[in-house]
């Protein structure tokens, strides 16, 4: 199978695989958020380990869009609205693992969770300002881009570290 055809094959699996989550999500939105932000930020990783940092960098972009897309709650346009921002977050924490994952997986996965959330939190402190969001509005959305944003980050790490090496059995390059 030539190397395009794995890339894409690879891409498409991890990105379903997130998607899914992301509609499974749905169903639960009390606990979304700890449920759906792990395995999506697992999927991120394990795309860059397996397929490499483009791989990764399309699902950071697409996952986003089609969550906020589909999301039938009342502040679905929000977060439409905040999607750049989520998927500059995304692409910050796959960057940081492929540079970082020779020196130390876990380094990687550590600098890119913190710098993620880190952007996530800083941008939707400005965006909210910038919005003119009411208060409770306002508030939600910083509860969400918060440290919730580094706990799924991490989390979602451990998931791939896990999954690394049944991974390394089964796809070969």
């Amino acid at each position: 199978m030539s190397r395009k055809i794995k890339f894409i094959t690879r891409t498409a699996i991890l990105l379903a695989v997130a998607i899914l989550f992301q509609f499974i999500g749905q169903a639960i939105p009390n606990y979304n958020n700890f449920i759906v932000g792990p395995v999506v930020n697992a999927v991120l990783l394990i795309a860059t380990e397996i397929t490499g940092i483009f791989s990764g960098l399309i699902i950071s972009v697409i996952a986003p869009l089609v969550s906020a897309i589909t999301n039938k709650s009342a502040m679905a346009p929000i977060v439409l609205a905040f999607s750049p921002f989520i998927m500059a977050g995304n692409a910050i924490l796959v960057i940081c693992y492929a540079l970082l994952k020779k020196v130390s997986k876990i380094l990687a996965i550590g600098v890119g969770a913190v710098l993620k959330f880190g952007f996530l939190y800083g941008t939707i402190l400005l965006f909210t300002s910038y919005m003119a969001l009411n208060e409770k509005i306002s508030l939600t959305l910083i509860s969400l881009f918060s440290w919730p944003q580094l706990l799924t980050a991490i989390i979602g790490g451990v998931i791939a570290l896990a999954v690394f090496p049944a991974l390394r059995r089964v796809v070969k390059d």
